[in-house]
């Protein structure tokens, strides 16, 4: 803990630049973990979509359907 306490300023520059992680151990255990503030409404949002019944069946389906050439480009499509 000492350790974090002297390096927390450049810790959080550091995390606040991109999506990383940091995990505090406390006598050798892991206890906490520090993110940046863009990486959890990241994972909020992945858990809020994958929350809803079907939705990760759904993304399944759609990555074979792509794999196998299947679905409408992107440029097909008429807005």
């Amino acid at each position: 803990m000492s350790d974090l306490r002297m390096e927390l300023p450049s810790i959080v520059r550091r995390i606040a630049k991109g999506f990383n992680r940091l995990i505090v151990t406390v006598f050798g255990k892991p206890k906490v973990v520090i993110m940046s503030l863009e990486e959890l409404e990241s994972l909020e949002e992945t858990l809020d979509i994958l929350s809803e019944p079907g939705a990760l069946e759904e993304i399944r389906a759609a990555s074979r359907e792509a794999r196998q050439g299947k679905g409408v480009r992107l440029e097909d499509l008429k807005l």
